[in-house]
C-alpha cells in the first residue's frame, strides 16, 4: 500500500476533529486525552491509527496495541481502524480487552512461569468470585468470617510473587497452590491477570520482544482501569520506547464498585510525564442536552470541564423529561404508546431507541419487555447478546446464513470477505480475487444443496460446520486475537448455533430467525454500564428512584456518574421516569425520592427538563 506523506494526512472518511485532537493524532508523544461524553474518544484513537500506520510513522513491522475495558469497545475499535484505513495495515493494529491481552501472555509463554506458579497446559477459567471466596471461609478463621467477599478477592488478587510475610500471607499462598495444581488448573481473570504481569516481570527478553512489537499503546475507556490492569500496563511498557494515548472521562467513572482506580489520571501523568490535553466539542448530543450536561457537569459533579455542541444542530434541538407514574402498569402502558408513535409516525428506526436500567433488569424492565413483544413492538436484553454479536467467528456465521438464504445481502458478503482476509495474511492480489471465486462457489453449492422450503434444524447445524470447515479452524485460531483455545472457540460456535436454532424454531425461517438474532427492529433493554459507549437517537432511563440508586448514600459520586452516563447516552431526546411503586423481590414497595433529591433538583434548576405527570 502506498505511503501517504505525513503533512498531507487528512482524517480518514473526512471526519471532523476540533484542532487538538487532530495534533495528539499526528503527534508521537505521551497524552491523556480527558473529553466528555459524544467528544470522539474512540474516534481519535481510531483516526490516530489510521495516521499512524498510512504514513508509515509506526513503520512496519511495528504495531499499535489498543487495551479496551469492555469487549465492545475492544471491538467497535478495531472495526473503526479496519474500515478507515483497509485490511491490510489494520491487521498491524492489536485491539483487546485487558482481560484478553493478559490472557494471551499467559497463554503463549505460561512455560516461561517460575516453577511454584507452574499450571498445567489446560485450565478453567473461572467466572464466578464466589469459588475463591468460599476458598478462605473454610480456614475457620475469625478474620476470613467476618471479612466481606470483595476483600476477600482483593487480597487474593494482590501482586506476586507471594509474601508469606504478610498477615494470612501463608493461607493465600496455599489457596493459590491448590487452585494451580488442580486437574485443570482453576484461574480467575484477575489471577491471570497477575500471571501475566509475574511472566513480564520475571523475563527481561519477554519484556522487550513485547515492547519491541509495540510501538504504541493505545487506553481507551482509561477512567475504569483498575489496579491490576494498570499494574500490568506499567509492567509490560512503562520505561520503554513506546507511546502512550490514554483516552477517558472521569465524569464517568462508574466502575469504582469494580476496583476502578480512582488516582489512575495522576498516576498515568506521573508515571508517563503525558500531557493533559482536554476536548471540548460534543458530536453527539443535541444543544439542549450538552446546556443540561453542563449544568450536571457544574452543580452536580463539581468539575468545570464543559462541552460545546456541535454546529451541525439547530440551537433549540434536544428534549429531556422525568415522567412521573403512579405504578408500573401506566409506566408501561403509556411508554409503549409512546414508542409506538416514534416508531410509526416520527421514523426512528427501533435500534435507535434505548431502555436503560440501573441493575436488576428484570425487575425493572421485564414486564415491560414482555407487554412490548405482545403488543408488536419487539424488544429484548440486549446484555445476553454481547458475546456472540462482538466475537468475530461468530460474525462469520452469520455473515454466510444471511449471504446463502439472501442473494441480495451485499453487505454479508463483505463481512465474510473481510473475515477471510484477516486469516489469509499471505495472500496476495491474485490469489484473494481466487479466494473470493471459491466462497461463491462455496455459496452456490449451498444453495442448491439445501432449498428453504425443505431446511431443518440439523441443515442448518450441518451449514454452520460447512462454514467452519471452509474457513479452517487451524487459521481462524491462529488469527484470533480474543479466541485462545479450539476449546474455547467451540463454545462460541455453540452459542450462535443454540440461538439461531431457537430463533428458527419460532419463525420457520432462516432469514427471520437471522434477524432476531441481531435484534433487527429491536429496541435493546441494557443497564447502564453495559450502555458505555454507546449512542441513541432516544433513551428511556427507567426508575430514577431511591429504590433504583440503593446504594446512594454509600457512593454518591458513582451514582452521580451513572446517572450523568445514562442522560448522555442520548443524541435527541432521553426521558427519566418514576413510578409511585415498583415491583420488587418483597413485593409491590413504595418509591421515593429523598435520597436522590439532588438528581431532581438539580433537573430542574437547569431549565431544561420537563417534569411531567402521566396517567393512562
Amino acid at each position: 500500500m502506498k505511503r501517504i506523506n505525513p503533512g498531507l494526512w487528512i482524517p480518514a472518511d473526512n471526519m471532523q476533529l476540533e484542532e487538538s485532537a487532530l495534533g495528539i493524532a499526528k503527534n508521537s508523544e505521551n497524552h491523556l486525552v480527558v473529553a466528555g461524553p459524544g467528544a470522539g474518544k474512540t474516534e481519535l484513537l481510531a483516526q490516530k491509527a489510521c495516521y499512524l500506520l498510512q504514513t508509515n510513522v509506526c513503520s512496519f513491522p511495528h504495531k499499535i496495541l489498543a487495551i479496551s475495558f469492555k469487549r465492545d469497545a475492544a471491538f467497535n475499535l478495531k472495526e473503526r481502524v479496519r474500515k478507515r484505513c483497509g485490511d491490510e495495515l489494520s491487521k498491524r493494529f492489536d485491539s483487546l480487552t485487558f482481560d484478553s491481552f493478559a490472557k494471551q501472555i499467559l497463554d503463549r509463554f505460561k512455560q516461561a512461569l517460575p516453577n511454584e506458579y507452574k499450571i498445567g497446559s489446560e485450565y478453567e477459567v473461572i467466572l464466578n468470585d464466589q469459588f475463591i471466596f468460599d476458598q478462605y471461609r473454610k480456614e475457620d478463621i475469625q478474620y476470613f468470617s467476618t471479612t466481606t467477599k470483595d476483600e476477600i478477592i482483593s487480597f487474593h488478587s494482590g501482586k506476586l510473587p507471594h509474601d508469606s510475610s504478610i498477615a494470612y500471607g501463608t493461607i493465600r499462598r496455599n489457596i493459590w497452590e491448590v487452585m494451580l495444581k488442580s486437574t485443570p488448573s482453576k484461574l480467575s481473570f484477575k489471577m491471570i491477570m497477575r500471571l501475566a504481569e509475574l511472566i513480564i516481570n520475571a523475563n527481561p527478553k519477554i519484556k522487550q520482544y513485547l515492547q519491541q512489537t509495540y510501538k504504541y499503546v493505545f487506553l481507551d475507556e482509561f477512567q475504569d482501569t483498575t489496579h491490576i490492569q494498570y499494574d500490568l500496563f506499567k509492567s509490560c511498557f512503562l520505561d520503554s520506547k513506546s507511546f502512550f494515548t490514554a483516552v477517558g472521562d472521569d465524569k464517568q467513572r462508574i466502575m469504582l464498585w469494580a476496583g476502578a482506580k480512582e488516582t489512575v489520571f495522576d498516576d498515568f501523568i506521573a508515571d508517563t510525564e503525558a500531557s493533559r490535553v482536554p476536548l471540548a466539542m460534543n458530536f453527539r448530543s443535541a444543544p439542549r442536552l450538552v446546556k443540561l450536561l453542563n449544568h450536571l457537569t457544574e452543580h452536580l459533579l463539581n468539575k468545570k470541564d464543559f462541552a460545546t455542541p456541535s454546529p451541525k444542530w439547530l440551537a433549540e434541538q434536544g428534549e429531556c423529561s422525568v415522567w412521573m407514574f403512579e405504578n408500573p402498569d401506566d409506566e408501561m402502558k403509556i411508554l409503549f404508546q409512546e414508542v409506538s408513535d416514534w416508531i410509526n409516525h416520527k421514523s426512528i428506526d427501533p435500534r435507535n431507541i434505548c431502555i436503560l436500567v440501573k441493575q436488576q433488569l428484570a425487575t425493572y424492565a421485564g414486564k415491560l419487555i414482555e407487554y412490548f413483544n405482545q403488543n408488536g413492538i419487539k424488544s429484548r436484553d440486549e446484555n445476553k447478546f454481547e458475546d456472540i454479536l462482538t466475537q468475530e467467528i461468530c460474525l462469520y456465521i452469520i455473515n454466510v446464513l444471511y449471504r446463502i438464504f439472501d442473494r441480495k445481502n451485499i453487505e454479508a458478503k463483505k463481512g465474510i470477505l473481510d473475515f477471510l482476509i484477516n486469516i489469509h495474511t499471505e495472500l496476495v492480489d491474485d490469489q484473494l480475487l481466487r479466494l473470493e471465486g471459491a466462497l461463491e462457489k462455496f455459496i452456490k453449492d449451498i444453495r442448491k444443496e439445501h432449498p428453504t422450503s425443505i431446511l431443518k434444524a440439523e441443515t442448518i447445524r450441518a451449514i454452520i460446520a460447512k462454514a467452519v470447515e471452509f474457513a479452517d479452524k487451524d487459521r481462524i485460531l491462529t488469527s484470533s486475537q480474543n479466541i485462545n483455545s479450539m476449546e474455547e472457540m467451540d463454545k462460541y460456535i455453540e452459542k450462535v448455533q443454540v440461538e439461531l436454532l431457537q430463533n428458527f424454531s419460532i419463525t420457520k425461517n432462516v432469514i427471520s430467525a437471522l434477524n432476531m438474532l441481531v435484534g433487527k427492529d429491536t429496541i435493546p433493554v441494557m443497564t447502564i454500564h453495559k450502555s458505555k459507549g454507546l449512542e441513541y437517537h432516544t433513551v428511556i432511563f427507567i426508575g430514577l428512584e431511591d429504590g433504583a440508586f440503593w446504594s446512594f448514600q454509600k457512593q454518591p459520586d458513582e451514582d452521580k456518574c451513572a446517572f450523568f452516563v445514562a442522560l448522555s447516552r442520548a443524541k435527541e431526546r432521553v426521558v427519566f421516569t418514576f413510578s409511585e411503586e415498583r415491583d420488587g423481590r418483597f413485593g409491590i414497595q413504595p418509591q421515593t425520592i429523598d435520597k436522590i433529591g439532588v438528581l431532581f433538583d438539580e433537573l430542574q434548576k437547569s431549565g431544561v427538563v420537563n417534569i411531567l405527570e402521566r396517567k393512562v
